[in-house]
């Protein structure tokens, strides 16, 4: 069976767009760093479960992302089995962010126990000093540095 071939819209920075038989198929490219590749979602118009984004999952060539988009069109894809593999993977990256900034707080925390003060006073000190406009900001530097008040008191 002969495939029908999508044809292709510029829409902007690197968006190509196109439909058929109810998807409509879009392939990106970071307009900043074209080097990493294309990525393509679907959106299936029908609700027929051919909806799908590839970003931070895979990347194509434009070449390859077009036959991605045929693929689909076609219905040559278990586009059901790649979201459950993207979710997977998903789950993975959230649950290696979440042990990584546990182990950052774990570090922070130990510095504020160095300094005898708690992540509260922390905060409300940090509120206080961005409350100081630039002058007073300058002053207290000065008077760390050992110069005193600019009123000799």
């Amino acid at each position: 069976m002969k495939r029908k071939e999508i044809k292709w819209r510029h829409k902007f920075r690197g968006t190509m767009t196109g439909r058929q038989d109810g998807i409509i198929f879009r392939i990106y490219r970071k307009w900043d760093a074209p080097e990493q590749g294309y990525t393509v979602s679907c959106h299936d118009t029908k609700k027929t479960g051919r909806t799908i984004n590839t970003a931070g999952h895979m990347t194509f060539t434009w070449e390859e992302a077009v036959e991605f988009c045929q693929q689909i069109a076609a219905g040559e894809v278990d586009l059901e089995t790649m979201r459950a593999k993207f979710a997977a993977e998903d789950a993975a990256k959230e649950r290696t962010a979440i042990r990584r900034s546990i182990e950052e707080a774990k570090r922070f925390q130990e510095e504020l126990e160095k300094a005898g003060i708690s992540y509260r006073t922390l905060l409300h000190l940090t509120a206080l000093q961005q409350e100081m406009d630039g002058l007073a900001h300058n002053i207290l530097l000065g008077f760390e540095r050992g110069e005193g008040w600019p009123d000799g008191t």
